[in-house]
């Protein structure tokens, strides 16, 4: 058995400064964090002489060839990111009725294991009733096992107690605001690790156990598939989103960024000293160094939680990578 809920965020997830930088934490609050970390260590480095900033100062031509030539090329980032983006919407209507069937056909599924009329399209409230149907079927199959005495190799009391305790693992997502959230309440293994185990009871016993509890084995194989399915699917919204996000903010603060290079450009004159005041320089600089350094921050952040991301949800079925894996 693989762990138990209480461990699905073991290892680089478990601390929750490590969880809210890579994954749960705004993308805008942490690039603003890494920006002003910049713009301080520029404030340091030119109030102690490292950075030269008086007359002759080659400060404004490193901005203006190095970096005013970096941030032009985030353009063709921005313009990848929505090429990107936009070849997953993009299709004939064909195509496109086809994935309307097949998500209602996923959703239609979950309601008839749930014994529902319909399902919610908030991504943490239909977590929450998998979950909540989960927790039903494993306690209907513990008691359906019981009451038949029926005699199994397989621990059947310990794989649903351990998998009752998943389901209300998973019912944490339920009342989430963010998609993020909600995806890292199914990252782990559990889910792979107990389809396997109720694969093998019921390969193993399927024709000895009652009617009762092969019906509720078969839900709960269903729903586990379900937790396989929905975490791959709010996977790509979640990364969709975040990417179609990261070209926005490219746009913005990358025009901020050439244009105050350009204009940071125009405060040294050759062979005379800078247009402004000395004593406003070094401010003018860090302020400058917030706004140039803005756009790579945002950059970084946005990338750095969707590598998380697809590093934790390589898999979609039982086959999981020790790569995925989250372990102490």
């Amino acid at each position: 058995m693989g762990d138990t809920p209480s461990d699905v965020a073991k290892g680089e997830l478990s601390n929750p400064v490590k969880r809210w930088v890579l994954l749960t934490g705004s993308r805008a609050a942490i690039a603003t964090i890494v920006t002003g970390g910049a713009a301080v260590v520029t404030g340091v480095l030119v109030t102690v002489g490292v950075i030269y900033l008086g007359p002759g100062s080659t400060l404004a031509t490193e901005l203006a060839s190095g970096l005013l030539s970096g941030l032009l090329s985030l353009v063709t980032v921005a313009l990848s990111i929505n090429q990107l983006i936009l070849s997953r919407v993009f299709g004939t209507p064909s195509d496109l009725t086809d994935r309307l069937e097949g998500s209602l056909d996923f959703r239609r599924t979950v309601e008839d294991v749930a014994d529902v009329d319909t399902s919610p399209n908030d991504p943490g409230a239909f977590l929450g009733l998998v979950a909540e149907s989960l927790e039903e079927r494993t306690a209907t199959l513990e008691r359906e096992v019981a009451d038949a005495a029926v005699d199994v190799d397989t621990d059947v009391d310990a794989f649903t107690s351990d998998l009752v305790a998943y389901a209300d693992h998973l019912s944490d997502a339920e009342g989430s605001n963010s998609t993020f959230d909600v995806l890292f309440v199914t990252l782990g293994t559990e889910y792979a690790d107990y389809l396997d185990t109720a694969r093998a009871i019921q390969n193993a016993h399927g024709d000895a156990l009652p009617a009762g509890a092969t019906v509720a084995l078969d839900d709960v194989l269903e729903l586990l598939k379900a937790v396989a399915t929905v975490r791959q699917f709010f996977k790509t919204l979640a990364i969709q989103q975040d990417l179609a996000r990261l070209s926005r903010r490219l746009v913005y603060t990358g025009l901020a960024a050439v244009l105050v290079t350009y204009w940071f450009g125009q405060v040294y004159v050759p062979g005379a000293s800078a247009t402004v005041p000395a004593a406003w320089l070094p401010w003018i600089a860090t302020a400058v160094t917030a706004v140039v350094f803005a756009p790579l921050a945002i950059l970084i952040v946005s990338l750095l939680r969707v590598a998380t991301v697809t590093l934790y949800t390589v898999s979609v079925g039982s086959f999981v990578p020790p790569e995925e894996q989250i372990q102490s």
